[in-house]
């Protein structure tokens, strides 16, 4: 077989396979990302309630401190925000037993891709899967008071 033919096929190949490629490449980062972005928002949400779980009589003045710790990280709003975006709802609650707190944080996560891989989705099955460019990604914590 000649050469020549060959490399002609290689470069058809080359350019079904690519984008499927690309992709994948990028669906791979974007479930890094968000794995990343829960992880931290765990974390955060267990400082929180750590932290509320010190006093259980000065609740009510702990809760912006405990909103700072999962935003910024400190308890004094110096550092750069932990994650992108300041739509961070924080609930800390009181459980009905009244011997433990509970903190739930709800985050919308952007997607990198935006409405790209939503549409992707919508068009590789037909319609019948579909989501937009967003996730709500949400953590609680549960801590005993120590007093």
């Amino acid at each position: 077989m000649n050469i020549n033919k060959q490399q002609g096929a290689s470069v058809l190949e080359f350019t079904i396979v690519i984008p499927i490629l690309l992709i994948f490449i990028v669906l791979v980062s974007e479930v890094g990302i968000l794995f990343y972005t829960l992880n931290t928002l765990t974390k955060t949400t267990q400082d929180a309630a750590r932290y509320m779980s010190e006093a259980k009589v000065e609740f009510v003045t702990r809760k912006p401190i405990a909103e700072s710790l999962i935003k910024y990280g400190n308890v004094s709003n110096t550092a750069p925000p932990l994650l992108p975006d300041g739509n961070i709802k924080v609930i800390p609650v009181i459980t009905d037993e009244g011997t433990h707190v509970k903190v739930v944080v709800s985050y919308q996560h952007d997607l990198i891709m935006g409405t790209a891989l939503g549409a992707l989705t919508s068009l590789s099955t037909g319609g019948s899967l579909s989501f937009g460019n967003t996730f709500n990604l949400t953590a609680s914590s549960i801590m005993r008071f120590a007093q």
